[in-house]
């Protein structure tokens, strides 16, 4: 998915140059010095979940077509395993585990589906992307940076509640520490083109 979404501002950022709504197919790699992390918080303490990007090896093919300034995607899903996320304690790491359903769902899907520059905000595009977390699908329209220099970098957050994918929150110490319902999703990704 972070391959995706690395392929998708490229492809907006030279979307001026397509005016065709004909299918196109890139190919796009997502760099090991790419960050995702999930930021959250308990009623004591704070976490941080971080995604070893370096299991995104090899390149991944996006299918695409430009309309307009927009770009829409029919095929770019990231598949994130679960077990690769690590929160730095490893009872952290378990509860978060339990939290996302990981033995039973051992696989967060991201599909991107459109990049959508903004019209006020020139620096500003937003990806319209599919989340599946532990069986349930929501979307979500995620507002991005992107620079580009020798790499695309693409950045953004997003805060979501984790109830919208009837997650129930650990509790632990009977009931005394819980995790709070929203979380905040951070990516950092550096993509380059294959």
């Amino acid at each position: 998915m972070l391959k995706k979404y690395l392929l998708i501002l490229l492809i907006i950022l030279c979307g001026s140059c397509f005016k065709t709504q004909s299918q196109n197919t890139a190919k796009i790699h997502i760099q090991p010095s790419s960050v995702l992390s999930i930021k959250g918080s308990t009623n004591i303490n704070k976490f941080t979940c971080k995604f070893n990007t370096a299991v995104l090896k090899g390149e991944s093919t996006v299918h695409y077509t430009v309309e307009e300034n927009d770009i829409i995607f029919s095929e770019a899903t990231l598949i994130l395993k679960n077990d690769c996320f690590d929160c730095g304690k490893k009872m952290i790491t378990k509860d978060f585990r339990e939290l996302i359903k990981a033995e039973t769902y051992p696989e967060i899907t991201l599909t991107l589906k459109a990049l959508k520059p903004s019209k006020t905000e020139p620096n500003i595009t937003y990806a319209l992307i599919d989340f599946d977390i532990a069986g349930v699908t929501q979307s979500y329209k995620i507002p991005m940076a992107i620079e580009t220099e020798n790499v695309i970098k693409a950045s953004g957050a997003l805060s979501l509640n984790i109830r919208d994918f009837n997650l129930e929150n650990p509790k632990k110490a009977f009931g005394l520490i819980k995790i709070d319902d929203v979380v905040t999703i951070l990516f950092e990704l550096d993509i380059t083109m294959v």
